[in-house]
């Protein structure tokens, strides 16, 4: 029960960045993918991450040899043994992504909007100073 108060989420991610300048986000996550001003002359950025692409394991096929043998006084013995063998190639999936666009006034963070999942944002919490 303990581990899961302590799972970082997206939203605690996103909290954590709440009031932050721009040059905080770029110290730790660097230049932005893309910036833009909105016409009451807000700052918007946005930071595009992707996660190292992960793979499925293709199909396998298995094959076994076993036999029991019968004795007197009805006891029997067991031998097996098996083996899997993959067919094919692991198929990579679509690196995961997140996107976070964060709306600046007066110099700090006061919207946000993250996109991905919490494998993937999570990750970009800020850490505390000191």
């Amino acid at each position: 029960m303990l581990a899961a108060c302590a799972t970082v989420t997206t939203e605690k991610a996103k909290e954590s960045w709440s009031g932050a300048t721009y040059d905080d986000l770029v110290r730790v996550w660097g230049a932005p993918s893309r910036s833009g001003k909105l016409s009451d002359g807000a700052d918007v950025h946005t930071w595009v991450s992707d996660a190292g692409p992960t793979y499925r394991g293709g199909s396998s096929v298995g094959f076994g040899i076993g036999g029991f043998g019968g004795g007197r006084g009805g006891g029997s013995v067991g031998v097996g043994v098996g083996a899997s063998m993959p067919i094919g190639q692991p198929t990579p999936a679509p690196p995961a992504r997140c996107e976070r666009t964060l709306t600046f006034r007066d110099g700090r963070v006061v919207e946000q909007s993250w996109i991905g999942p919490d494998e993937v944002c999570a990750e970009f919490v800020r850490s505390k100073p000191g």
